[in-house]
């Protein structure tokens, strides 16, 4: 699969009512004047609704940065933090203010198609842009919407604009980390994030992106749902602050405290932290009820850049505990520790 934006400005759309597996059709400019297709989902192949979060605006994300620096079209991008979307790890919204909309209704403003339409022209009449997060077409499936966009090599757009982990049935194939897809708008004054999941998707996931063996699926974590939960983990140990940017230079002073919201000490045997390139910090330690304990970092392991990234707590059976994301202005803020936004 290839993987990453496509930047562009919005032209039009094409609404699928009544198909099989319908999607929105939505046709971007580039500089250039050539035409892409976006197709997304609204519906399962299944015919479940189709989970989304509408973020607006979407606030300080290490992703936004880099966005600037893309060329008009489509890019393949580096699959981390900083430039790929990972619902999971990379958090970008709350799981439980997700929403379910059908894909077509009766009235002009009562389905998904309806919403994303709104937002998309609402884009184009503020003179914004478009950043679709997604996989490349990579053969000419000479579809007519194709050639109704003038897509003439059926190669000039990308689909799984929606998150791709997760999986437990015959797209299980497709799970990964770190290319997910979804739509980032940016506005004048402001970026709007909108992003997609299948209700029967799972979290949380593994280090491959497979659900974990605890995971619930994402109906059950929209709001109103059977079994309602607004995380992805009933862990008492969190990642509470840090010191991302200490005074003098960074390594051997660099810190990350851990806190436990549990009663009763927790004694972490093999655990680890995990920053967004892969470098790891080991971490055996008893919690004390309710209590935080500082890890410094001695520079040969986790590192917190200063362009903003991820710091990700694991068990010693590699299992997702706790992450956060941080932004370049969270790291300006010089020889004060930061606390994390939740």
């Amino acid at each position: 699969m290839l993987y990453g934006v496509l930047r562009g400005r919005m032209d039009r759309f094409t609404r699928e009512d009544g198909a099989s597996s319908p999607h929105l059709q939505v046709r971007l400019l580039e500089d250039g004047g050539q035409p892409w297709r976006i197709a997304v989902n609204v519906q399962s192949n299944t015919g479940s609704n189709v989970a989304f979060w509408v973020v607006d605006p979407l606030p300080d994300h290490p992703v936004l940065a880099p966005l600037a620096s893309l060329p008009s079209g489509f890019s393949t991008v580096t699959r981390n933090a900083d430039h790929a979307l990972d619902y999971v790890k990379a958090p970008l919204f709350d799981w439980a203010q997700g929403r379910r909309l059908p894909p077509s209704g009766a009235a002009s403003a009562d389905d998904l198609q309806d919403l994303l339409a709104l937002l998309l022209d609402q884009c184009k009449a503020a003179g914004g842009e478009v950043f679709a997060f997604g996989a490349k077409f990579e053969q000419n499936l000479h579809k007519p919407i194709d050639a109704a966009f003038g897509n003439t090599d059926g190669l000039h757009g990308i689909h799984d604009i929606h998150m791709n982990q997760g999986n437990v049935d015959g797209h299980a194939g497709d799970n990964g980390v770190f290319h997910d897809g979804g739509l980032i708008l940016k506005f004048p004054d402001r970026f709007l994030g909108v992003f997609l999941a299948f209700q029967s998707q799972k979290v949380p996931t593994d280090a491959a992106g497979n659900a974990a063996a605890d995971a619930v699926a994402i109906e059950r974590l929209l709001s109103g749902g059977a079994g309602t939960t607004t995380s992805t983990t009933t862990a008492d140990v969190y990642i509470e602050r840090a010191l991302i940017n200490p005074a003098g230079a960074d390594p051997g002073l660099e810190s990350v405290v851990l806190s436990s919201l549990s009663t009763r000490s927790q004694t972490l045997t093999n655990w680890r932290l995990q920053d967004k390139s892969g470098r790891v910090t080991p971490i055996s330690m008893t919690l004390g009820p309710g209590a935080s304990v500082a890890v410094a970092l001695d520079g040969t392991g986790v590192q917190l850049g200063n362009n903003g990234g991820t710091l990700m707590l694991q068990d010693a059976a590699g299992v997702q505990i706790d992450v956060v994301t941080y932004t370049d202005a969270d790291a300006a803020t010089v020889d004060r520790y930061v606390r994390f936004r939740r």
